[in-house]
């Protein structure tokens, strides 16, 4: 292991071949994003090098102490590729429950093998924000229910490349069955529904 990069973040994203770099930089730069949450984030701290601003939320007792040591801010500010000092805070907390950040500040709301992110952190997310969502816990599928979101892309992936698609979206969000997706059966499961036409992730515009 590389001795300047932190121990959680080496053993967990990469000696797995999973930072996603390029799932981050060309969101940023597709939709100027400066300030991001993540919560649910574990030790994922990625989006801190092509985003300046970034909250990390999670309840493993092991984040506090890596997001409290300087070594890890070093790292980051390292692989920045932003002009300026990267900014992190961290909190300790369940998502679902308060957090203490401004509501409608964020550019992006990252929700990413979590829960119900978009449900219970969508007020921190700001009227025109993007939300980051997969359906691995059901969250894209929420999200495409919400009238609060508007699918808007995806990001396809292929190991470690990954393809951010703005149109031709109308085949997604199909279910296999060709039934409506069922709110209820996805939050008493945790499971997204089953699509004919998938991605690692979707895309959601805040609109209300």
């Amino acid at each position: 292991m590389k001795s300047d990069v932190p121990e959680l973040y080496h053993k967990y994203f990469v000696a797995k071949g999973d930072e996603r770099l390029e799932l981050f930089r060309p969101l940023a730069k597709q939709f100027d994003v400066h300030k991001g949450i993540y919560p649910g984030s574990f030790v994922h701290i990625t989006p801190s090098f092509v985003i300046p601003e970034m909250v990390y939320i999670d309840t493993d007792k092991r984040c506090s102490r890596f997001f409290s040591d300087e070594r890890t801010m070093d790292f980051i500010a390292r692989h920045k590729e932003y002009p300026g000092q990267p900014i992190v805070r961290f909190h300790f907390a369940d998502f679902a429950d308060q957090v203490p950040e401004e509501e409608g500040s964020f550019d992006l709301l990252i929700s990413l093998y979590a829960g119900f992110i978009s449900k219970y952190c969508k007020q921190f997310l700001k009227k025109g924000g993007i939300l980051l969502a997969n359906n691995s816990h059901g969250d894209s599928s929420l999200a495409y229910l919400d009238p609060d979101f508007r699918f808007i892309g995806v990001d396809k992936r292929r190991g470690d490349k990954f393809r951010l698609v703005l149109d031709g979206l109308e085949d997604y969000f199909q279910t296999k069955t060709g039934k409506p997706i069922d709110r209820d059966t996805v939050e008493r499961t945790m499971r997204g529904a089953g699509f004919t036409k998938t991605a690692y992730a979707y895309l959601f515009e805040r609109v209300n």
